[in-house]
């Protein structure tokens, strides 16, 4: 039996990145869409930076505490960080390096909306056990009892039968589930505002330039906006980007 090679083909694979892309009922709508089979911002942004720079991404699928390993067994060579999330701002720069901002997200403390509204400040629900997703970075989760979760839908569904006062969820998935769970919810406190980059594993740090090309390149073309407001996300760029 014969193999055929090709100096392409060895090419092809040092400019490939593979990347977790979350189990199904993921992160909405950004690991994939609203509607069950369609796929989320996330997807549709590196396609767009692989179709304007000589890179190629590919994807993967686990739950989000095994994602972690897997970026820190070099299973995956990168995954999408916001450094508000992370406990003093500890990205793990030893390890990855940051590329430019893709856009912003926002991260809510919510509770039910209905009176007494119990949580109104960060210390209000310090102390107190607060819903989250297992495997989720939170920057203050020290000052709270983590009640996990394994994804977004089991969370909201948590919070609507009164487990705990509170969750942590970022704006558009919480407003997604809400709707899907016909839920009238309150975003009380906001708990992270940051900007979506690319956090890479240092040994793939050689193709961070080509990648911030193409992240400048999408966004200044109107891809990047264009792919947000297909999803209904319109207040997301980040500032120092658009310029």
């Amino acid at each position: 039996m014969f193999f055929t090679f090709s100096w392409a083909d060895s090419e092809i694979q040092e400019h490939t990145l593979l990347y977790d892309i979350g189990l199904e009922g993921g992160w909405i709508p950004y690991q994939r869409g609203k509607s069950i089979g369609t796929e989320g911002v996330f997807k549709q942004v590196m396609r767009a930076i692989q179709n304007n720079t000589n890179l190629v991404f590919e994807t993967v699928q686990f739950p989000a505490k095994r994602a972690e390993k897997a970026l820190l067994d070099g299973m995956v060579d990168f995954d999408f960080n916001v450094v508000e999330w992370m406990p003093s701002g500890d990205y793990g720069k030893e390890k990855y390096q940051l590329s430019d901002p893709l856009f912003s997200v926002t991260e809510y403390v919510i509770t039910l909306d209905q009176p007494p509204y119990l949580i109104n400040q960060p210390e209000d629900y310090y102390g107190k056990p607060v819903g989250t997703v297992a495997g989720y970075f939170y920057f203050d989760s020290d000052k709270f009892t983590r009640v996990d979760f394994l994804s977004e839908s089991l969370l909201m569904q948590g919070l609507s039968k009164e487990r705990f006062d509170a969750i942590i969820m970022e704006k558009e998935s919480a407003k997604y589930w809400a709707s899907v769970f016909d839920m009238k919810i309150r975003m009380a406190v906001v708990h992270t505002e940051g900007s979506i980059r690319v956090r890479l594993r240092k040994q793939k740090a050689a193709l961070l330039p080509e990648l911030n090309r193409g992240i400048q390149t999408i966004i200044q073309n109107g891809q990047l906006e264009a792919i947000l407001q297909k999803h209904n996300i319109t207040d997301a760029l980040p500032t120092s980007s658009i310029e």
